[in-house]
């Protein structure tokens, strides 16, 4: 049995690999993906609003929406920071929608990543009332087709 364990590590030696530790890597746009979906389900949110960049990205990218439009996102080891731009629906509580937006990024980043979340800003860039914002949609829907059959 002493051979057999002798051979091995003879056959092992010279070969043995530099310890190093593991680690799980989440991309920020991973993190910026779960803020986004976390929040469809908060009561007065209209739409996230993506600035310029997202617009130019969307284009470029043939997609029409970009799934992490609005969002930004700082993400270290151990904890993130996560940037929104939303436009709220008219007549719905502001402090709320921030406050339920807050614990449901919070807790869907924490459950899925394991990271802490240290901050959340939320930035309303706009308010709508629900009839606006479908009037909205339909023309840039509209806008969208004639586009596309050129």
């Amino acid at each position: 049995m002493t051979e057999k364990k002798d051979r091995i590590e003879e056959l092992n030696e010279g070969r043995e690999l530099e310890y190093e530790e593991s680690k799980l890597i989440i991309e920020d746009k991973v993190v910026a993906k779960i803020a986004r979906i976390a929040i469809n389900g908060v009561d007065g949110i209209l739409e996230m609003k993506g600035n310029i960049a997202d617009s130019i990205g969307s284009f470029f990218s043939g997609r029409e929406e970009q799934s992490t439009a609005g969002v930004s996102v700082e993400v270290g080891e151990k904890e993130a920071k996560i940037n929104l731009d939303v436009i709220i629906e008219y007549g719905k509580n502001a402090t709320r929608i921030f406050q339920d937006i807050k614990r449901a990024v919070t807790n869907n980043i924490k459950e899925m990543t394991g990271l802490d979340v240290v901050t959340v800003n939320v930035d309303v860039v706009d308010v709508m009332t629900k009839q606006e914002y479908e009037k909205k949609n339909k023309e840039s829907n509209k806008e969208r087709e004639e586009q596309n059959r050129y």
